[in-house]
């Protein structure tokens, strides 16, 4: 929801449907821990809210009502679904590179896989993921960012060229809308 008021001026409150009990009243009344793990924030006048720690059992129907004093000002109601992606085994790179597959058989033909980073619970794709911060002055050499190394292959396979420490993450392919793989990157 966009609005000019300030976020301390409103409140919040998220419905779960399904359970018929408030997950969330912001401003924040309770030490309960769904509270740990919602939260809402104001960006570019966007009321937003975030769930962190995110599990298969979150999958639900929610409401989400935003008041300025008695009045509302806006009521959404949303379904949030979880999809879990199948782990596959660990990759260690090799001198030169490493190749993630996009399924437990990588040599079928996947065209249509998108690539993401996962990072701090946020999905990235490959191509706007920044590390947090620069390598360090350890690091041999000053390599191109990660976006500019990695290459989608024919079947659907990630090529990340010269991999350095801060590739160290989760990574995941979605071939559709249900099938996705996430896949870890170990550096030695």
């Amino acid at each position: 929801m966009t609005t000019t008021h300030p976020l301390q001026s409103l409140t919040v409150k998220l419905h779960r449907t399904n359970q018929d009990k408030d997950i969330l009243i912001y401003p924040d009344i309770s030490p309960a821990s769904e509270y740990q793990r919602w939260s809402v924030k104001k960006d570019a006048g966007n009321v937003t809210l975030d769930l962190k720690n995110i599990r298969l059992s979150d999958d639900d129907l929610y409401d989400c009502q935003v008041y300025k004093n008695q009045d509302c000002l806006n009521a959404t109601r949303f379904k949030l679904t979880i999809i879990k992606c199948k782990t596959l085994d660990s990759v260690h790179p090799t001198p030169d590179s490493v190749l993630l597959p996009c399924s437990e058989h990588p040599q079928q033909h996947r065209t249509e896989v998108t690539w993401k980073v996962i990072a701090d619970y946020q999905l990235t794709d490959i191509s706007q993921y920044r590390p947090p911060n620069k390598p360090s002055s350890s690091t041999k050499k000053l390599l191109k960012p990660l976006y500019m190394r990695a290459r989608q292959l024919a079947n659907g396979s990630l090529l990340i060229r010269d991999a350095v420490q801060t590739d160290e993450l989760w990574y995941q392919c979605r071939v559709n809308e249900k099938t996705c793989y996430e896949v870890k990157l170990l550096m030695k």
